[in-house]
């Protein structure tokens, strides 16, 4: 018997849950595919791609990592040295970065 008493407690309680009714799940269903959609489009776009863009893609990916990497050893590194050569290395890093972009905005 008190076995029965708590499985008609569980119901109960997940009848006093809210439910989403059938119309807000509609709704998200047609974003949800226009989303994969347009990600399958970006994808077929990637694999098309000229080679030598996708190069410099990745060695402004690179780049831009080397950056953030060089502003946090910047933010945690202190003294008039220190901050002179990263000052100099964020620098250089900026102009290879820009050079790329150069690069393969003349390649697109």
């Amino acid at each position: 018997m008190a076995a029965s008493k708590s499985s008609s407690r569980k119901s109960a309680s997940r009848k006093s849950t809210p439910r989403k009714s059938a119309a807000k799940k509609a709704s998200k269903t047609p974003k949800s595919r226009a989303t994969a959609k347009k990600t399958a489009k970006k994808a077929v776009v990637r694999r098309t791609m000229n080679p030598a863009i996708q190069d410099l893609d990745a060695r402004i990916a690179i780049i831009r990592n080397n950056l953030r990497e060089l502003v946090e050893q910047a933010t945690a590194f202190s003294g008039a040295s220190n901050e002179e050569l990263m000052s100099d290395r964020i620098a250089e890093q900026e102009a290879k970065l820009e050079l790329l972009k150069k690069q393969r905005e003349r390649l697109s």
